[in-house]
C-alpha cells in the first residue's frame, strides 16, 4: 500500500480519546477527535500530506516536548509543516532523502527519556494511535493485546513503539540536510543554539523546562524495574548525549 493511501486509510483512525472520568469531559474529547479527524480527511485531500514543501521539520518519537516546540516555533512564524498538528511529519519513521527535500531545510528533534514518553502515552491512553502513527500501520490491522494498558504492556517486555528504532534512524539520516538534536530536559542550555538553527526571531520567549506529569522514577517498584529492562539501555544513550547536537 502506497504511503497516500495509508494516509487516507489512518484517517478514521488517528486520534483516540483519553481516558476521562466525566462525561462533559467526553463529549469535548469526542468533538476534537471528529475535528481532527476531518482536519486530516481535508488536508489529504489537498494533495501528498508526505510532501516536503517547508524549511523547518520538528520529529520525535513523541513525549519529549514535541508540541512546546511546535508552539513556539509557530508563534515564531516558522516555516513548518502545514498538516493538523504538523502530521504526518510530528513523529515521521523514515527522514526523507536530500532529493525530497527544498534548499534550506532542517530538523529540529527533541529527545526525553522514553520511560517518561511511555507512560506518558499510557496515561492519556493514547498507545493505540500513537503505535500505528508511528510506524504508518492500516487501521485494519487489529492491535496488539500488549497494548491494552500499561500493565500488558509491561508484562511483555516488548518495545511495539520501536522507540530506538525510531531515533537511530534520524540519528543515520540521508546526508545533505542537518537534524540537530535537542535535550528537551537541558532546553534551557540548548536554547540559543536551537533558536539561531531555526531562525528564531531576535527576542522570541524562550522555552524553559517544566517537570513532566508522567515521571517513571515516582512509579512503583516493579514498574520501574520493568520499563527499566525494556528502555534502561535507550534511556542511558539519550542521557549521555549533550544537551545539543547536529548530525
Amino acid at each position: 500500500m502506497s504511503r497516500m493511501a495509508t494516509g487516507a486509510r489512518l484517517v478514521a483512525d488517528w486520534y483516540h480519546p483519553v481516558a476521562v472520568d466525566s462525561d462533559a469531559e467526553k463529549i469535548d474529547l469526542a468533538v476534537a477527535a471528529a475535528l481532527g479527524r476531518q482536519a486530516i480527511a481535508d488536508f489529504l485531500a489537498k494533495g501528498d500530506p508526505f510532501a516536503i514543501r517547508h524549511q523547518v521539520q520538528i520529529t520525535s518519537f513523541g513525549g519529549s516536548g514535541t508540541t512546546a516546540l511546535t508552539r513556539s516555533f509557530a508563534e515564531a512564524g516558522l516555516d513548518l509543516p502545514p498538516g493538523p498538528a504538523q502530521w504526518p511529519h510530528k513523529h515521521l519513521r523514515c527522514p526523507p532523502t536530500v532529493d525530497e527535500v527544498p534548499a534550506g531545510f532542517r530538523v529540529v528533534y527533541p529527545v526525553g527519556d522514553p520511560r517518561d514518553a511511555v507512560l506518558s502515552v499510557f496515561r492519556r491512553g493514547i498507545q493505540d494511535g500513537h503505535w500505528r502513527g508511528l510506524h504508518q500501520i492500516d487501521p485494519a490491522t487489529p492491535t496488539p493485546d500488549r497494548l491494552a494498558d500499561l500493565e500488558s504492556f509491561l508484562a511483555a517486555g516488548v518495545d511495539d513503539f520501536a522507540l530506538a528504532e525510531h531515533f537511530e534512524g534520524w540519528r543515520n539520516h540521508p546526508s545533505g540536510y542537518p537534524v540537530m538534536f535537542v535535550r528537551f530536559d537541558l532546553i534551557d542550555e540548548a536554547w540559543d543554539e536551537l533558536a539561531t538553527f531555526v531562525g528564531l526571531p531576535d527576542g522570541h520567549p524562550r522555552l524553559t523546562y517544566r517537570a513532566r506529569a508522567s515521571d517513571w522514577t515516582s512509579t512503583p517498584p516493579e514498574i520501574r524495574e520493568r520499563l527499566d529492562v525494556i528502555y534502561g539501555e535507550f534511556a542511558a544513550l539519550i542521557d549521555s548525549l549533550p544537551a545539543v547536537q547536529v548530525v
